[in-house]
């Protein structure tokens, strides 16, 4: 249900610049982040979540993450990136170099994500 959900919002917001032009899909990285071995150890949590951050944002000007967030419920799912990469392996090499991964604070799951291409806008 949580990945008809995104994948409606993608869908209901992307912009259509012609009528007559037809919708092409494409192939992107679902990663969702969970609660890793080290999530309780809040120093280390509390020392590297800017450098998380940061990573996350570099990632976005590049264009390999496209949009993602925290979840802020408390619940097992930590947050989840759409990485637009052409690669398994390429989003499991950026996805270990992220600091909070590096650090098990999260734990991951990829998996692959197929949506109508097009520009999703949160605001």
């Amino acid at each position: 249900m949580f990945f008809l959900t995104i994948c409606n919002v993608c869908i209901g917001q992307q912009k259509d610049s012609s009528a007559s032009q037809k919708p092409s899909l494409g192939t992107y990285w679902f990663v969702m982040y969970s609660k890793g071995i080290n999530w309780n150890d809040s120093a280390t949590k509390k020392k590297i979540v800017q450098e998380h951050i940061n990573y996350i944002v570099s990632l976005r000007k590049t264009g390999k993450i496209i949009t993602g967030g925290a979840f802020t419920d408390n619940v097992v799912w930590t947050g989840f990136e759409i990485y637009n990469c052409q690669t398994q392996e390429e989003v499991i090499k950026i996805t270990q170099e992220d600091p909070m991964v590096l650090f098990k604070i999260f734990s991951y799951e990829i998996h692959p994500w197929i949506t109508l291409k097009g520009t999703v806008e949160f605001e």
